[in-house]
């Protein structure tokens, strides 16, 4: 099992799939948040993040689609290096496809609407053609039968659903989720996962922060722990929860599991 990669520079000829994050840190005021995180990501891998509340995990997220611009560091996505100062930032975020906890939609757009507005102000699209695609995902999610409505008329797991397929209908290249199921009730979490779990079957390159342990061991290719803002320990999913090499870790998954 591997700890912490070392700091690098990223040479783009040699990584041009996946993500590569190299020494991030991330202030706010004088609290500095990640502490020089370095991760690789590669072409369809799925990494699932794990840690307490407080750790920098869903900063380390927002910072790898430019929601939160990085205070130093590197971060690149399919070759491209989204923190360079000439970077497209509504480029960068269109290769990445981000899921929040509190789905984000719209509440005064339908359905539809909130699929079809980053089709059409982000990519551009003719209405007509950004509406073809939002309708063929919203089917491919099951969720169709809702475009009418608005997001209040739905169920927290339709919700998240919809969340889903916004970001897929985008075409992105890597998908994040913050979380994606700790806002839901019980019940409608078996669906929401559902959906990840056929996107990682697909082959999508995902990173997951969740504390849902069992959909990790199943799911993640390699599960990352952070804490304190950095990376403590990185491996293959089943020996970093079965065999933990560290204290912390060691009491963390006593809490959770």
């Amino acid at each position: 099992m591997s700890m912490m990669a070392q700091d690098a520079k990223i040479d783009a000829s040699e990584h041009s799939k996946g993500i590569q994050i190299r020494d991030v840190r991330k202030s706010f005021g004088d609290t500095e948040v990640l502490k020089g995180v370095s991760l690789d990501v590669s072409l369809r891998e799925v990494v699932c993040i794990i840690g307490p509340s407080g750790s920098g995990k869903s900063t380390l997220l927002k910072c790898i689609n430019l929601l939160e611009q990085p205070t130093s560091g590197e971060i690149w996505v399919d070759g491209i290096e989204l923190t360079a100062k000439s970077a497209d930032i509504n480029a960068a975020r269109a290769r990445v496809g981000m899921v929040f906890q509190h789905f984000n939609l719209f509440p005064h757009l339908s359905i539809l609407e909130n699929v079809t507005m980053a089709l059409r102000v982000v990519k551009r699209l003719p209405a007509k053609k950004a509406e073809e695609i939002a309708v063929r995902q919203l089917t491919r999610l099951g969720v169709d039968t809702l475009s009418h409505l608005r997001p209040a008329d739905c169920s927290g797991g339709q919700q998240q659903r919809v969340a889903i397929t916004r970001a897929l209908a985008m075409e992105p290249q890597v998908m994040l989720f913050d979380e994606a199921t700790s806002a839901l009730d019980p019940e409608l979490v078996k669906g929401v996962l559902d959906e990840m779990r056929a996107l990682a079957l697909d082959g999508m390159t995902m990173v997951v922060v969740t504390h849902e342990m069992a959909f990790a061991r199943e799911v993640a290719d390699r599960v990352v722990f952070m804490d304190n803002g950095q990376i403590v320990e990185t491996g293959p999913a089943e020996e970093v929860l079965t065999n933990p090499q560290t204290d912390r870790l060691q009491n963390f998954l006593s809490q959770v599991l």
